[in-house]
């Protein structure tokens, strides 16, 4: 793909139109994204990366492999550019880093179904959080505009408690991850939901904040012939990451470090910022990222799920859940149908254009402010369910890409 180019789509043809500006204003950027006539990249046309392949063919051609970019080769070239650019990473942070393998957060769904998903400082747990609370609750709901609410009130009550959540390494989340695991506090707060009225108080959903959020995301699932199962998310953080690419080796770096909180800094989510969550050598930030997969009392996979998006991953992996596992939505359909969000602050409730129109003004009525949410900022789920022999998957149609099998 490196060397023989990757097709311009809509999506890309966007972005790289809105971030134009941007792209100009980075010499590395430029190099890598402009014609030598100054143009950008149009619909249809191809970017390659060459620089990027080689890096890539290092990498899978060294018994070290990916130790090379840590360790190895690669690791000076790195550093040289990033301290070029007026960075201060040292090869040292390179050689300490490492991948953790940690157990996943579960829980135990009706239908005696059990979720797996990412444990902190990614989301999966306000993921097992909102599903359980809303189990068996949301489909009691008298109307959609009830079920809308108690769902949108789920959304605000794990939004709340996110503030909580940090790296376990570096702050104490025990009792977090009690309470958000715990029968007897999510019945407590499943009795704080109310069908005509909602606060806008951020410490009645449990929020600590300070003060008064993806763009360059991306998942995958996929389903193995002998059942096993992936999902993944992997993320640049915003569009085109830091803006920069390293020279020598064409790897696009992230801007991950927005992901973390600042004093008095709401990031680029309009996510004011949470103590828990502030920047220390080492740490690594809170992510909405939270890949999962359900599987039946067999251990048989029912749905691989995960989302890019920024904060709306965990809500939209949420709401694709809820449709498919218990309103019977095939897989397109619960990917296809209108979203909701809702992240405590700003204290809206955004929606897609789609969303009935009883629904909007019924969450009115119960005092919700609520805005239209713009194309840019909508969400992208990719899924596999299977349903006994029958095995169904879809690419979300708001961003460019296709299941595909054998």
């Amino acid at each position: 793909l490196c060397e023989e180019g990757v097709p311009v789509n809509e999506h890309l043809a966007r972005n790289l139109k809105e971030k134009e500006d941007d792209i100009r204003r980075s010499t590395t950027l430029s190099n890598l994204l402009l014609y030598d006539n100054g143009e950008l990249p149009k619909l249809g046309d191809k970017i390659k990366m060459p620089l990027l392949a080689k890096t890539l063919k290092i990498v899978s051609e060294s018994p070290r492999m990916a130790d090379e970019l840590y360790e190895g080769t690669l690791t000076k070239s790195l550093v040289d550019d990033i301290r070029g650019a007026g960075g201060i990473i040292t090869a040292k942070d390179f050689a300490d880093y490492r991948a953790k393998w940690q157990p996943p957060v579960q829980a135990r769904l009706s239908g005696n179904l059990t979720l797996y998903s990412v444990p902190p400082p990614g989301s999966g747990l306000l993921l097992t959080f909102m599903l359980q609370l809303l189990d068996g609750f949301v489909t009691e709901a008298p109307s959609e505009v009830e079920v809308t609410q108690r769902i949108t009130e789920a959304f605000k009550h794990a939004y709340g408690r996110r503030t909580d959540i940090a790296d376990p390494d570096y702050y104490n989340i025990s009792q977090v991850m009690t309470d958000l695991t715990s029968p007897e506090y999510i019945a407590k707060i499943r009795s704080k939901i109310s069908d005509t009225w909602t606060s806008e108080d951020p410490k009645f959903y449990g929020g600590h904040y300070d003060t008064l959020e993806d763009h360059g995301t991306a998942n995958i699932v996929v389903l193995a012939p002998n059942g096993d199962a992936v999902a993944v998310t992997s993320t640049v953080n915003l569009l085109f990451g830091s803006q920069f690419v390293s020279p020598s080796t064409g790897i696009l770096l992230n801007d991950e470090m927005d992901d973390f909180s600042a004093p008095s800094i709401t990031n680029y989510f309009g996510l004011p910022p949470s103590p828990a969550n502030y920047i220390v050598p080492g740490k690594r930030p809170l992510s909405s990222m939270c890949p999962s997969l359900v599987v039946d009392s067999n251990g048989d996979v029912r749905l691989a799920v995960g989302s890019a998006g920024g904060t709306k991953i965990t809500t939209s992996t949420a709401l694709v859940t809820i449709l498919n596992l218990w309103y019977d939505k095939n897989i397109k359909e619960a990917i296809d149908h209108a979203r909701y969000h809702h992240q405590l602050m700003p204290m809206t409730f955004a929606y897609e254009y789609g969303l009935v129109k009883e629904v909007v003004q019924g969450m009115k009525r119960i005092g919700h402010k609520v805005t239209r949410m713009p194309i840019a900022w909508r969400s992208c789920v990719t899924a596999i369910a299977r349903n006994g022999s029958t095995i169904t998957s879809n690419s979300d149609f708001r961003r460019p890409g296709r299941s595909a099998g054998f």
